[in-house]
């Protein structure tokens, strides 16, 4: 990708992925320029994955609206109200902009201290002292340093644990500790970072992060989903998956088999994994192109920054001024937030198998793929860069996405953070510009795919999104197309995102309209099911 011009409508352009967005000098508000920041501390920053990157966006938001509300007749703000209100006369855009500056410089310079250099020379460029410690609330700078302690007051102690670094407060351990060692087909394994035994095992990213204290939600399972597919259909039951058997409530014993599906074995699960066999086997390259460039992997802004880019991308669409995207950062910001407290709640709720591992392990079972005659149970798969469509065991089924390393993400799959991050950032969007219609597209020319370089795509692609929900929509389903995530935590997870977009929404409406709640905005929840086209009979396996 890193060879993929983008080309967004309205003329705006990108350079590389995962860089920020570079807007003209006079289109680029003060606050688009400290989002940016923000975005650049969390590339070099990887390790707080895409949970640390949202709470850094929230962060930002709130604390840049925060400063700019003393500076408004009617917003207040959200940890001192109207404590800190100027007089009218001060209400002027050198006062905002300092103000702002500051604030974003503390809470900036608190999650990323290695980035203080750069930190400094943005403030240094602006004409602004970063060591300029005041607290005097009659004055600007000092309106940004309190409100931004204010704020990192409540941040340091909201269960993120950024004090000690984001690690585990939990006490999470997997059920299943190894690959190797699968004692519940449904819950979630670590595999090895890349395929290989001698390879490190995936270490769970922030398990305790559904506890993280939300800016809107009431808690982290506010809009928690339905359970998703289980393994088996009946009650009571228990599975030996290395003796490949399943004893009843009653205490008789069964062998694992395909007679079962239907009556013991759930037929759900087993179809929603050959969902994602069937889409690896029909790969085009749009649909490649799709999973490589939601990606957005460590040393990119994470999932959630790339909706604060199409944030970015708004205001310059709009000609914002610096009031617009105080506000519009301040709701994306929090959505993308509350979004990642929300989705990993149920992440941990239900702590559910990636696909990767539960299509590896009924294969092993003998429940799905096709016995070659040997026992060993075949499917029609992605092969690999540049295999295209191959016959292989179900037992080394591969992702499309980061192929050859880290074949899943190091937490669970049910629901997907991708479709949450999305679903919200377009309704807010949506929500702010009081329009869906969005207007961007990206090119990429012949042979610029990352994962198949020199291969993909053979024709120039274009992925283009006239409105947001179509963006949103596309960012779910490439999880599908990467091969990491089934079909119901997309959906569900699409929902619950349109559902935190609306609450953070009305929140941050609260606090604009200084302190008055307004009613909640009506969501989009029918979604765009896709079908597959089933493959046809598999043929028996080939010796690779």
């Amino acid at each position: 990708m890193d060879k993929s011009r983008f080309s967004f409508l309205l003329s705006v352009g990108l350079a590389i992925a995962g860089s920020a967005i570079d807007l003209p000098a006079n289109a680029a508000t003060l606050a688009n320029s400290w989002v940016s920041e923000a975005l650049e501390a969390v590339k070099y920053n990887p390790k707080i994955g895409p949970t640390g990157a949202s709470r850094a966006y929230g962060i930002l938001g709130t604390a840049m609206y925060d400063a700019w509300s003393a500076y408004e007749l009617t917003p207040i703000s959200t940890q001192l109200g109207d404590n800190l209100q100027r007089p009218g006369s001060e209400n002027t855009l050198a006062n905002k902009e300092t103000a702002i500056s500051y604030a974003a410089y503390r809470v900036l310079a608190e999650l990323f201290p290695n980035r203080i250099d750069s930190l400094n020379a943005r403030m240094s460029n602006l004409g602004f002292d970063p060591n300029n410690l005041t607290t005097d609330t009659t004055t600007a700078v000092g309106i940004g340093n309190v409100m931004a302690d204010a704020l990192m007051q409540l941040r340091r102690y909201d269960g993120s644990n950024q004090l000690g670094g984001y690690v585990d407060t939990s006490g999470y351990s997997p059920i299943n500790n190894r690959p190797e060692n699968v004692i519940d087909i449904e819950r979630w394994t670590p595999e090895y970072i890349s395929d290989e035994a001698s390879a490190p095992l995936q270490q769970y990213l922030t398990p305790h992060w559904g506890e993280v204290i939300p800016f809107a939600l009431a808690s982290g399972n506010e809009f928690r989903p339905p359970a998703p597919e289980p393994f088996l259909l009946v009650e009571g039951a228990t599975v030996d998956l290395a003796a490949k058997t399943i004893t009843l409530q009653d205490g008789s014993q069964v062998n694992i088999d395909r007679s079962l599906i239907g009556t013991i074995i759930n037929p759900g699960f087993i179809q929603q994994a050959q969902e994602l066999i069937d889409i690896s086997a029909n790969l085009t390259d749009k649909q490649k192109l799709i999973a490589e460039f939601w990606e957005d992997p460590a040393g990119t802004p994470f999932p959630p920054g790339h909706w604060m880019y199409f944030g970015q991308l708004v205001s310059q669409q709009r000609n914002h001024t610096l009031d617009d995207d105080i506000q519009m950062f301040f709701a994306l910001g929090n959505a993308v937030m509350d979004a990642g407290i929300a989705t990993w709640e149920a992440k941990g709720f239900y702590d559910y198998t990636r696909p990767v591992r539960a299509i590896r392990e009924l294969g092993r079972l003998g429940l799905i793929g096709t016995d070659d005659g040997t026992g060993t149970f075949c499917i029609e798969a992605w092969g690999g860069a540049g295999k295209g469509t191959v016959t292989m065991p179900a037992t080394e089924f591969i992702t499309y996405q980061t192929p050859g390393s880290h074949p899943s993400p190091p937490f669970a799959e049910y629901t997907s953070g991708h479709s949450a991050f999305s679903s919200a950032s377009a309704e807010i969007l949506k929500l702010f510009t009081g329009s869906d219609a969005f207007g961007a597209s990206v090119t990429f020319y012949p042979g610029t795919s990352r994962f198949e370089p020199g291969i993909t795509p053979n024709d120039t692609v274009t992925l283009s999104w006239a409105t947001f929900t179509e963006a949103a929509e596309e960012a779910g389903m490439s999880r599908l197309y990467g091969g990491i995530h089934f079909s119901d935590g997309n959906i569900q997870s699409q929902i619950m995102g349109q559902k935190v977009g609306a609450k953070v929404w009305q929140r941050t409406q609260f606090y604009i309209n200084g302190g008055v709640t307004v009613p909640e905005p009506a969501t989009t929840t029918a979604l765009l099911i896709l079908g597959w086209l089933s493959l046809a009979g598999a043929r028996k396996c080939r010796q690779q």
